[in-house]
């Protein structure tokens, strides 16, 4: 997982031009998806019925899951595919990374979101976007890339209440919203046992885990998370707690870190909090800090604990059989790239060609949720949320099923 950033916030509006972004797509095509993502193919199910969605005003908002830092492209051609037009909510910090970058994705028609804070600028306009009904609106609710593309993580509730919102105002005017849940799934389409291998074999050195060279592919990257998280938790001078096996080790370091950094912080954490509920309201806190310049007595210590939350996020993102579950060619890899990603800090390059497959699900119609929104807006926008996760989820699952390439057999040893 990539660092956040804490720079000072800034909004990046939209400012689509047509001829661009059809430039730009064709960019994406033939060069961005083949060759720095590798992506040789893209095939799509489920999108029957959408134009038809679209061509009666029916507001869209589309919800897919975010597992590959390739999402965002592989959206963009199978949007293309189905003949509609998107815009795309993106955290502002990818606006940072690159001045020509945020040129195009701007002329794209995306624009920036403040994930750690309350951005009236953004929520505003996404149901612009969604009144207008020019385009289709875009949201990833997982809000971050966890490499984990078998399982979505917890959806923010945010996607869920732009939408309910936005269909309460245009019910007025008898316009309908519905979201589309959206699985992506990408699969390697030849064995890359070997440059994974490769890339563990220099993991494993990095870390100085301690593993057999005899030992099968699955033992060899559990050893290596487990030398990894023990390596950053003597770093930072945090006891490591007593358990039984990885997943009770994953969940006491990651127990241990925030109750430390909660206690500096002043959080209370509350009982139903999950870690990752307890990870998303330090990183709240400490944004809120770092992004304002009155407090600037306070940033260093901010940073500090922005450090450590990270820490605590990384570790919670990791699912301790998640290779060794259904060790497929797919899992290896992307848990080998995640490690690389966390040790070094940086965004690994695909193994070799891919496919994406892109699922679209039944439209779920607000108007559904509309009764219980205006009475218990909190309630609906749970549940809602809930019933968009599961339909992704499942998706998922399908997806899996069908999976005809070699990517998703089951063949480590």
């Amino acid at each position: 997982m990539l660092e956040f950033s804490d720079k000072p916030y800034r909004y990046f509006p939209p400012e689509r031009i047509a001829p661009i972004a059809w430039l730009l797509t064709l960019l994406n095509r033939m060069i961005r998806l083949p060759r720095r993502r590798k992506i040789k193919q893209i095939e799509i199910s489920g999108a029957d019925g959408i134009r038809e969605i679209r061509s009666r005003g029916v507001r869209i908002l589309f919800t897919p899951n975010h597992s590959t830092h390739s999402d965002s492209e592989i959206f963009i051609e199978a949007i293309r595919k189905i003949g509609l037009t998107t815009q795309f909510m993106a955290a502002y910090d990818i606006f940072l990374r690159s001045r020509i970058g945020a040129w195009a994705m701007q002329r794209m028609g995306s624009f920036s979101v403040d994930r750690d804070a309350s951005d009236p600028k953004a929520m505003a306009q996404a149901r612009a976007i969604l009144s207008e009904g020019r385009h289709s609106l875009t949201i990833f609710p997982e809000g971050n890339v966890y490499l984990r593309n078998d399982e979505v993580t917890p959806f923010h509730e945010g996607a869920a209440m732009l939408g309910l919102r936005s269909a309460k105002e245009l019910s007025k005017k008898d316009v309908s919203v519905v979201v589309i849940p959206v699985s992506i799934k990408v699969t390697y389409l030849v064995d890359i046992r070997e440059p994974v291998e490769a890339r563990l074999s220099e993991l494993v050195r990095a870390v100085d885990a301690e593993v057999s060279q005899d030992a099968g592919l699955p033992e060899r990257v559990r050893a290596t998370g487990t030398a990894a998280l023990l390596r950053n938790l003597r770093q930072r001078g945090i006891d490591i707690p007593e358990a039984e096996d990885l997943a009770g080790l994953i969940k006491a370091s990651a127990s241990s870190v925030l109750r430390q950094l909660e206690k500096k912080m002043d959080i209370e954490p509350r009982a139903k909090d999950s870690l990752i509920d307890r990870v998303r309201a330090a990183r709240r806190k400490i944004h809120s800090v770092l992004i304002d310049p009155e407090r600037a007595a306070d940033h260093k210590a901010a940073e500090l604990w922005a450090n450590e939350a990270m820490v605590a996020f990384r570790i919670v993102s990791y699912r301790s059989d998640y290779v060794a579950s259904h060790p497929t060619l797919d899992r290896f890899a992307e848990t080998v790239e995640k490690l690389e990603e966390d040790i070094f800090a940086r965004m690994p390059r695909p193994y070799g060609p891919r496919c994406a497959f892109v699922r679209f699900g039944r439209p779920i119609d607000l108007e559904e949720y509309l009764e219980s929104f205006r009475i218990k807006a909190r309630v609906a926008t749970r549940s809602l949320t809930e019933r968009i996760e599961g339909a992704v989820q499942e998706g998922i699952d399908a997806l899996n099923t069908a999976n005809p390439h070699l990517g998703g057999s089951t063949m480590i040893a």
